[in-house]
């Protein structure tokens, strides 16, 4: 699996924890809440990680690439983990900007 689906999973996987900790009501609950918490701050942190590692392996990879083609793809796929760096770090954020509106509709 490349950086790129790395990334895409470990961000869907954060919503799906976002998402599980909305609909069980951790809120109200602050043990659940502490630990949905830590879960979601460990899970960004593995991503960070992971990012640093594809970044770092891409940027050796455009410093030591032979033609255009090969420094095309390094700086797609650093630009890619930036992208899925920025999602990751706002996932949280995301996930309450679009369950809670429509949870809101269906509690009417």
């Amino acid at each position: 699996m490349n950086g790129e689906k790395r990334i895409l999973c470990i961000w869907l996987l954060l919503v799906l924890v976002n998402v599980v900790s909305a609909n069980t009501g951790a809120a109200s609950i602050p043990a659940q809440m502490s630990e949905m918490t830590d879960l979601n701050n460990g899970l960004k942190n593995v991503a960070a990680a992971l990012g640093v590692l594809v970044i770092t392996h891409a940027g050796l990879r455009w410093i030591m690439s032979e033609g255009a083609q090969e420094r095309d793809d390094a700086k797609k796929t650093i630009i890619y983990v930036i992208v899925g760096l920025i999602i990751v770090s706002t996932s949280e954020d995301l996930t309450n900007a679009l369950y809670k509106p429509v949870t809101g509709c269906l509690a009417e």
